[in-house]
């Protein structure tokens, strides 16, 4: 009985051993390579760059085996060789970047700034890389793109071309990854044409379905639902590593920044599975948190299984039962509205905040859920309201907004009046 059992005990050691090699066999033969953008040494907003640049490389490096990372332009704030220097002296701190991992940097707009060089030649110079790459990671096409001093020129679609059309001719059934700091105008959140998007590459990105372009530029977080896009082609934003925004008048007519904005760094990981379906992490690299869910670009690369294409949820946001707004701090003509944060399948991007009399809209702002937090979003917001008339009978209003516009049921304060001062 003794021997049975112990020989019950080795097969399945034996076993379990054999799978999990196997199981590192099947991790360890295809790529896994992170993604992120905007670095900026030079622009100091929040803890600066020497702070949270490092930070973020350690949390995104220090995961499970990586074979590459991809910086996606704006390495630099105003493309300075000082700025470039502190870049090189962070990477090359292998508490930072491990000797072994493979780093690929690409320009951004803001790498060009600088008008009293090359800023082509400075980049090469300092990085020791050219402006356009063509890699293969264990079987599979990698493509950067960096905007040079003349944009995306001719030279540069040329070579986009070039390399794209090998790339379907050795590979024809996988991915092509690519990697440019512009979002291809109208895709992704943040590409909208005319602000962070650009027509430069789409058409040549158009013919070619199997492309998953990996994009920065805007800055807008990668929490929001509208970051991976799929039509002719597959785009992905990567968020920041200096400092997030929202898209311009969501949540102020003057703004870009709400609060809590200026130390948020982010950053993906992308595993290519077994089945040939790509799996995207999506990484809060300040805080070290995971964002769910994954996204999953599914096989065949052909354009025939695009499941973010139209993608419109249409579920709208809910307040818990029983939670309204409390009007508090009155003053001689506003007061501070104080909510909860409301659920939501994916997330809620911004609330409407109206003071009303009856159904008459007094005063009205919004407010963004500060969704980019991650867990440390708080979970009630507060915002003063002013110009507000005396002796009437008001109630505050909350309406919870979703990316895709979807809006909760309101939820109402107690009514409340405001008693014009005596002077």
């Amino acid at each position: 009985m003794k021997k049975f059992i112990v020989t019950i005990i080795v097969s399945t050691t034996i076993f379990c051993f054999c799978s999990f090699l196997q199981g590192q066999d099947k991790k360890t033969d295809l790529p896994r390579f992170a993604v992120i953008s905007d670095i900026h040494f030079g622009n100091n907003r929040g803890m600066g760059p020497m702070i949270k640049v490092p930070n973020a490389l350690r949390n995104i490096s220090g995961k499970e085996r990586l074979d590459a990372l991809f910086i996606v332009g704006d390495l630099t704030d105003s493309g300075k060789e000082f700025e470039y220097n502190l870049l090189l002296k962070v990477f090359a701190d292998k508490k930072n970047v491990p000797a072994e991992l493979a780093v690929y940097f690409m320009m951004g707009n803001h790498d060009h700034f600088n008008k009293s060089v090359d800023t082509d030649k400075m980049y090469m110079k300092k990085l020791q890389q050219p402006l356009h790459q063509y890699i293969e990671i264990k079987g599979y096409p990698f493509v950067t793109i960096s905007p040079s001093n003349d944009g995306y020129c001719n030279d540069t679609k040329k070579f986009l071309s070039e390399k794209l059309a090998i790339s379907v001719q050795k590979y024809p059934d996988k991915p092509i990854f690519v990697f440019v700091h512009h979002p291809p105008a109208n895709t992704c959140y943040g590409s909208t044409a005319g602000n962070w998007g650009s027509d430069a590459l789409s058409s040549i990105f158009a013919n070619y379905p199997q492309v998953i372009v990996f994009c920065g530029h805007s800055h807008l977080p990668i929490g929001d639902p509208r970051s991976i896009h799929q039509d002719k082609f597959t785009t992905v934003n990567d968020g920041s590593t200096t400092y997030t925004g929202v898209e311009a008048g969501e949540i102020s007519k003057t703004s870009v920044h709400p609060e809590n904005f200026d130390n948020i760094t982010e950053g993906l990981i992308v595993n290519v599975l077994q089945n040939g379906d790509i799996e995207i992490e999506r990484w809060d690299t300040f805080r070290n948190e995971e964002i769910l869910p994954k996204w999953k670009v599914e096989s065949p690369h052909n354009g025939n299984n695009f499941t973010y294409k139209n993608h419109k949820d249409s579920q709208a946001p809910k307040f818990i039962e029983g939670e309204n707004p409390v009007v508090s701090d009155f003053a001689d003509d506003s007061c501070v509205v104080t909510f909860p944060q409301a659920k939501d399948n994916e997330i809620v991007h911004h609330y409407l905040v109206e003071v009303v009399d009856e159904d008459q809209v007094i005063a009205s702002v919004k407010k963004c859920s500060q969704f980019y937090l991650n867990s440390w979003m708080p979970t009630e917001l507060s915002v003063r309201l002013s110009k507000l008339p005396a002796d009437k009978k008001l109630t505050a209003r909350i309406t919870a907004i979703d990316s895709y516009k979807n809006n909760s049921t309101a939820i109402q304060s107690e009514p409340f009046s405001l008693t014009k001062t005596k002077k």
